[in-house]
């Protein structure tokens, strides 16, 4: 309970040190906002191709487990767990459990590997580039770079490790034991079935570049270009801050972290913080729009995935 509320009192305490700071420099950031309707096309297009990305994506970890999901169902359940993860609770998470269950009768316990290799694909994929990026262009010469390698680091060897560590198997015939024994068998399924996770980091790795471009476009669109190599380690930031989700939707840790990681490479604070706040105010408005349309597509489809959940 305690911890629960230091989620939310430090989430709350950064989002309100951004709207401060922003105000505090809104001049500045007003020059910013210079985006053309062509860019903002392009921003857009990105995003449509992102979610064409994911439901393969989610298709590629699920075969190992024996889930032969429909591309068109997968990008609409994406969309909508989009705009549910903006809910308290990370209603969306919960409400893709229930619906992989209902309609392709994907297990619990079999839904927490496909979470956990997701969110440990994710991040190794992208801390590889924003090594690869940081060793070839900007070095790790001052201690702000160093610790900015160091995440990089840390994220790829545990990513990794959590992928591949052998866990003994557990006996007994308690509920928690059984859950245990699935999960676990369903990991080393999912480990052994190595064309499948390859499948799954290509394409995640098509999306980790995605971002990169997007916010690439953001920054040419603000007049303020960085080294090229400079978006691929915001990117990798950015996919990174999955691990830390104290608020819906990562709402102000991200920014926080991309404006500081602009610093890192040369931009200014406001610079970094206001890309960044177009950036969430992109995947925002494509949230509510086209999220909102593929819930209730989905809710059309079948009403009762919206009800309660009873966890039989």
């Amino acid at each position: 309970m305690i911890t629960k509320w230091l989620k939310r009192i430090l989430g709350i305490a950064i989002i309100a040190f951004l709207i401060w700071y922003l105000a505090g420099h809104w001049q500045q950031v007003r020059e910013l906002l210079k985006l053309s309707v062509f860019e903002l096309i392009v921003i857009y297009v990105i995003c449509f191709i992102g979610t064409l990305n994911s439901a393969v994506v989610v298709m590629a970890i699920l075969k190992p487990m024996g889930i032969r999901a429909l591309f068109w169902d997968m990008i609409l359940l994406q969309n909508a767990c989009m705009l549910l993860n903006y809910v308290p609770m990370k209603f969306g998470t919960l409400f893709m459990a229930n619906y992989l269950k209902r309609h392709y009768g994907l297990k619990y316990s079999q839904f927490g590997i496909f979470a956990v290799y997701l969110t440990l694909l994710l991040s190794a994929a992208a801390a590889l580039i924003g090594i690869i990026a940081m060793v070839l262009v900007y070095g790790f010469a001052d201690v702000h770079k160093q610790i900015l390698m160091g995440i990089f680091l840390i994220s790829l060897i545990g990513s990794i490790f959590l992928i591949y560590f052998p866990l003994p198997i557990p006996k007994g015939t308690s509920k928690l034991a059984i859950a245990l024994r699935d999960f676990i068998g369903g990991r080393q399924v999912v480990t052994q079935d190595t064309k499948s996770l390859f499948l799954a980091a290509f394409f995640l790795l098509l999306n980790f570049i995605l971002t990169s471009v997007r916010l690439a476009v953001i920054y040419h669109g603000m007049g303020k270009d960085i080294n090229p190599a400079g978006y691929l380690v915001l990117g990798a930031l950015g996919f990174v801050m999955m691990f830390i989700n104290i608020t819906p939707g990562a709402l102000g840790i991200r920014e926080a972290v991309l404006g500081a990681g602009a610093i890192v490479l040369g931009a200014p604070l406001e610079v970094g913080v206001t890309a960044a706040v177009i950036d969430r105010a992109v995947t925002l408005s494509w949230a509510f729009v086209v999220g909102g349309v593929s819930a209730i597509w989905l809710w059309y489809k079948s009403p009762e995935d919206f009800k309660k959940n009873n966890n039989t």
